[in-house]
């Protein structure tokens, strides 16, 4: 809805963030038991988490440059903030999804104007050359595309927030969110492919020194969490480092299996062969950056001889062999010597650097998998990246410097699993 469009974007034309408090009201109240979706933001420019956000945003040189396009965006909607839309909202503003068609949503609010909201929805309406319907249920003013949607409003049974799927997904959700939100499988067509979640949650939330966004859903089946031992045999100086556990690739071997057609191995073979944690690293090197990928695996030569298959014809100047039990697929001109940096240089386990990416996160030890981005180490290389002849826009340069990493992770609890992504800024 146009109605929910123009309150993102007003919100995020920051006009002058500011004060300490902790946002309005949850609508959640109003969420029929049955309600297929619920989404809420706070839309308080006074709140804490948007004073955050202006603070993260003025580390940011093109910071100026968003406010004029967001600004632009909502004149062309004939609106303007300060006249039109802030005064039509109340703290928070919420989406009720109740049908299974993008058009049964609800918007529900807590207008400061009661006059400047039923002025904002006649133009919205009017620009869309449609009416819509409003009602006030509960305290709370809401709007519709059709009035039948509001009718399902009132009259659903019980409440979303009893939900016990609601809840869960709240208990992995941040206390402190800038917006939210929540969707059961029930909301997707009969005819939509099998999927292994009985509902989906996420939220973004501004920190000091950050942003993150969290995503949580109810799985069908377990997952479980691990420490990684990877990490001690990545050197210090990596870039980039990817862990994963290889059972969780295996239970998704029906949805891969097409590869197998597509680059003609037994993608089932390879995946069963594999165990325990894989790891991919990059490090910084003459020319293109160094990479490496390590699997330990049951059947080291066949599992060589099909990763030799899965990555002929890639651009990258690999070398695959047999360490051990494991197999090795590295740019670095020798495999043996490429796993045995970390013993002469540290591990990436103990290098500060990552050790104060993995704290300002509030990342755990253990884990369903991560992935860390070294983005301070790494900007000198992007900036060099012109002589390679490869074009980096210089403003995109300039707006990475306040970013000093980016991790994420994944963590399971029971039949819950929870996945981080955390952009620390200085």
């Amino acid at each position: 809805m146009k109605v929910w469009l123009a309150a993102a974007l007003g919100a995020f034309a920051l006009a002058g963030c500011g004060g300490n408090d902790t946002g309005g009201a949850s609508a959640i109240g109003l969420a029929p038991a049955d309600a297929n979706g619920y989404v809420e933001l706070d839309s308080s420019l006074d709140s804490d988490q948007w004073s955050k956000v202006q603070a993260l945003l003025d580390r940011f040189p093109s910071k100026p440059q968003l406010v004029v396009e967001l600004d632009k965006q909502l004149s062309e909607e004939q609106l303007q903030w300060d006249r039109d839309v802030d005064p039509a909202l109340g703290d928070t503003v919420a989406a009720i999804w109740l049908g299974n068609t993008p058009d049964e949503v609800v918007v529900a609010t807590q207008p400061d104007d009661d006059a400047k909201f039923e002025s904002l929805v006649d133009k919205l309406a009017d620009e869309a050359n449609t009416e819509y319907a409003t009602a006030e249920v509960d305290g709370w003013t809401v709007v519709a595309e059709e009035q039948s949607t509001i009718d399902a409003l009132t009259s659903g049974d019980g409440e979303l927030a009893d939900d016990d799927g609601y809840q869960a997904a709240l208990d992995q959700l941040p206390d402190e969110r800038l917006a939210f939100g929540w969707v059961s499988k029930r909301a997707l067509p009969s005819n939509f492919p099998k999927v292994q979640f009985d509902w989906l949650a996420g939220s973004i939330e501004a920190r000091d020194d950050g942003a993150s966004a969290t995503f949580v859903e109810r799985l069908t089946g377990d997952a479980a969490n691990y420490t990684s031992r990877r990490i001690e045999e990545a050197p210090a100086d990596t870039l980039a480092f990817l862990s994963f556990d290889t059972k969780s690739l295996r239970s998704q071997t029906s949805s891969l299996a097409p590869l197998a057609n597509v680059f003609g191995i037994r993608v089932d073979q390879l995946l069963a062969d594999i165990e325990g944690e894989a790891a991919l690293w990059v490090l910084p090197a003459p020319g293109f950056p160094e990479v490496t990928l390590v699997l330990t695996t049951s059947s080291p030569a066949r599992t060589e001889s099909q990763l030799r298959q899965l990555l002929q014809g890639t651009p990258l100047p690999l070398h695959i062999a047999v360490v051990g039990d494991q197999v090795v697929a590295t740019t670095a001109s020798n495999p043996a010597d490429a796993l045995k940096r970390a013993q002469v240089g540290g591990s990436l386990a103990d290098d500060e650097d990552f050790k104060e990416a993995k704290d300002a996160a509030g990342m755990p030890d253990e884990t369903g998998g991560f992935l860390y981005v070294d983005v301070a180490d790494a900007l000198p290389l992007l900036s060099l990246a012109g002589y390679a002849g490869v074009d980096v826009p210089k403003e995109l340069l300039e707006n990475l410097r306040p970013v000093r990493s980016v991790i994420a992770w994944s963590q399971a609890d029971g039949t819950t699993s929870a996945q981080t992504l955390f952009v620390h800024i200085q």
